[in-house]
């Protein structure tokens, strides 16, 4: 083999390594920008997610208020209706005490 046949050859294995070289760094370029979007990517997620807790504590407090103010409601309901129970006892009372009062003056008047 010549010098001319080598060097021809080295050039040759230069250009292969050339272009391996450069298919390398393709690949790394390549895999770089899907590291980036994967980022970006994981990134939206952990935001969305950080969204959504913040959603379900405020869905949590207001949940607890409802709450909160219906027991408030249905502890004031049953204030009124112990005093409407009350109030029908005091006028079931009266009623009785007017029945009463009638029956005597109705027989009051028969006698008379």
């Amino acid at each position: 083999m010549t010098n001319a046949q080598r060097l021809d050859r080295v050039e040759d294995e230069l250009e292969t390594v050339k272009q391996l070289l450069l298919s390398a760094a393709s690949y790394a370029e390549s895999a770089n920008e899907k590291i980036d979007r994967l980022g970006t990517k994981v990134d939206e997620m952990a935001n969305a997610q950080l969204r959504t807790q913040a959603q379900l504590d405020q869905l949590s407090e207001r949940v607890d208020s409802f709450i909160f103010n219906t027991q408030r409601l249905f502890t004031q309901q049953a204030t009124v209706l112990e005093r409407l129970e009350e109030n029908q006892r005091t006028n079931n009372a009266a009623l009785e005490r007017i029945d009463r009062i009638l029956d005597y003056l109705l027989r009051q008047q028969g006698n008379s």
